[in-house]
């Protein structure tokens, strides 16, 4: 396994390990009911982020992205 891809797998062991805490995390901050919107906005960043690693890099494994491209987005 190439050192990026153990990398990515890294990322994204540590963000399915926090997962659960920031989901805690966001019940007990609700507001009325409603989840606070800064919380939930963090959450989903972070989850875009690594879904779209994880997408770019299926990519470059199919030929469709170039491994410069990869570069640029560490």
């Amino acid at each position: 396994m190439i050192r990026r891809d153990r990398e990515l797998l890294v990322h994204l062991s540590a963000v399915n390990t926090r997962l659960g805490e920031a989901v805690v995390e966001l019940c007990a901050h609700q507001d009325g009911g409603e989840l606070p919107a800064e919380g939930l906005r963090a959450l989903g960043d972070n989850l875009q982020h690594v879904a779209t690693r994880l997408l770019t890099r299926a990519s470059e494994l199919d030929g469709g992205v170039p491994a410069a491209a990869l570069d640029q987005d560490s």
